[in-house]
């Protein structure tokens, strides 16, 4: 190896740690997101100058690395399997596209389709990975461009996946632009037709914003979160050996009781403010299987004297017969459940419970109330779209402290992308209440309001329907299809891109 090769493999090595580092931000605990702009750049540029089997491998330790730092702190409570899972996943996230990409770009003559590899590669992955139950959106990189608000009304159309097929696109030119040595002339075709399109669809998300924002009439929501004596407090029972548990059993119902009185008592407090609907986080009424009905009833009276919906999300613990410990009560004002929902998914049991999203209906719109983790498959909440859902009401718990405004914010995507405006009601993380474009309405966090921790939100009774809502993951299947056609271009099959025509026999001479 000489002199000059060694200097272009450490400049190499050089793209792949600066993607590493830029890695850390790309959503997540840490977000800067303009990074998520910028990051892919140096994935694209190291992938696309290797020459071979050992620069690929040697990527993947680094790559993992930095998957692995991002989810600290974001997947706590989860068994090992999981976070290995998900820090794999995320390396896999970043290196496939990027390989697809240096294995057809060149391939492709029309430099304007070369452009378009690496997004329907990076599209098509994510789209992929969206199906495995433990992760659904979880790895999105759209999630970190939350605050850029015109931008992220292209959800309303595209669902997660526009957005991200942009920043995919950018770097995709970006690269061309920088092996043409920033020669505009050059690129001229993909560059204008990537500026033309971005400043289009801001300025469209900018007159929705404007133009077609919410009507007058709203309802008020209350959110009520009590804080524990210590962090995840009842987690910490359950984790308990059973011998240890029985004895300790009496203590933590006083500690349940405790906690449900607090709960009743400062929702109390916020009735006179006018509020007509009511929302407890999950995982802040815990109680013992035994105990729950006496609860319930308490819980049916408290709506009925007040004339609320209340949505109470229930944590049960001990023997039960429910499909899973976690589920939330739609009570109606008369003191009746309107239906009972139960948690269908979980990043530690990893288990599916199915697609219903039950609805009610009531003077302030169509209501539903997924809770928590079920935010993050977005095919599952588009049945709240397509049934015409006006509000969400979602009980959430974060016990992973730097997941506290991730998952918030990762859950109102769904909002843009479905037309109903949502309160998500958090223990131990970020609470918001934001309308259908994504306009934050209140916030609250659980870490530095340290008591009262209650907040109305004035939220639209009335939702939008959205082209996502009606038509689903479209965009995604688009770029499935996109990427089959630039692959079958770049391969060259022979008798697909190349004349084949066979050779005419010489006549006899005569």
């Amino acid at each position: 190896m000489n002199k000059n090769e060694r200097k272009q493999l450490v400049k190499n090595f050089l793209w792949l740690l600066t993607g590493c580092v830029f890695l850390l931000f790309m959503g997540g605990k840490w977000n800067i997101p303009v990074t998520t702009w910028i990051g892919s750049i140096f994935f694209l540029r190291y992938f696309r100058k290797q020459r071979g089997f050992w620069g690929i491998l040697l990527s993947f330790p680094f790559i993992l690395l930095a998957s692995h730092i991002y989810f600290i702190g974001l997947a706590e409570q989860v068994e090992l399997w999981f976070e290995i899972v998900i820090a794999l996943s995320f390396a896999l996230y970043v290196m496939i596209p990027c390989l697809i990409d240096r294995f057809l770009f060149k391939r492709i003559h029309k430099q304007f389709l070369s452009t378009l590899v690496y997004p329907a590669a990076l599209i098509t992955v994510q789209f992929l990975l969206s199906y495995i139950e433990q992760l659904g959106t979880i790895l999105h990189w759209t999630h970190s461009m939350f605050a850029m608000k015109p931008l992220m009304q292209l959800l309303s159309v595209t669902g997660v996946w526009g957005p991200s097929f942009l920043v995919g696109w950018l770097a995709s030119i970006f690269n061309l632009l920088w092996e043409e040595k920033f020669e505009l002339k050059k690129t001229r075709l993909p560059v204008i037709s990537f500026t033309v399109l971005i400043l289009l669809i801001t300025l469209w998300g900018g007159i929705r914003l404007v133009f077609f924002a919410p009507g007058p009439g709203t309802v008020k929501v209350g959110s009520i979160i009590f804080g524990f004596q210590e962090d995840n407090l009842f987690y910490t029972y359950d984790a308990m050996p059973e011998k240890v548990k029985q004895e300790q059993k009496e203590k933590y119902r006083d500690l349940m009781h405790e906690v449900q009185n607090e709960l009743f008592e400062t929702s109390e407090k916020l009735i006179p403010s006018g509020i007509k609907i009511l929302s407890w986080a999950s995982g802040n009424a815990v109680v013992f299987a035994e105990d729950e009905a006496e609860l319930i009833r308490r819980m049916q009276d408290f709506a009925r004297e007040h004339q609320i919906y209340f949505f109470p999300s229930l944590l049960v613990f001990g023997d039960h017969q429910y499909p899973d410990d976690n589920h939330v009560l739609a009570i109606q004002p008369d003191g009746k459940i309107a239906y009972n929902h139960f948690k269908g998914r979980s990043p530690n049991a990893g288990f599916y419970q199915g697609n219903l999203v039950e609805i009610l209906n009531t003077p302030y719109g169509r209501i539903a109330s997924p809770i928590c983790f079920e935010m993050e498959f977005h095919r599952f909440i588009r049945e709240a779209g397509k049934k015409g859902v006006d509000i969400l009401i979602v009980p959430g718990d974060e016990p992973a402290r730097g997941a506290a405004n991730m998952h918030t914010e990762l859950s109102m995507l769904r909002s843009i992308e479905n037309g109903f405006s949502m309160v998500r009601t958090t223990l131990e993380g970020l609470t918001m209440g934001a309308d259908y474009q994504g306009r934050v309405l209140s916030q609250m966090n659980f870490y530095h309001t340290l008591t009262n921790r209650t907040i109305i939100t004035e939220l639209p009774v009335k939702g939008v329907r959205t082209i996502y809502a009606q038509t689903g993951d479209w965009f995604a299947w688009f770029c499935a299809v996109l990427l089959v056609f630039l692959a079958i271009t770049g391969i060259k099959l022979p008798y697909v891109l190349r004349d084949h025509k066979p050779e005419r026999q010489a006549k006899p001479a005569l």
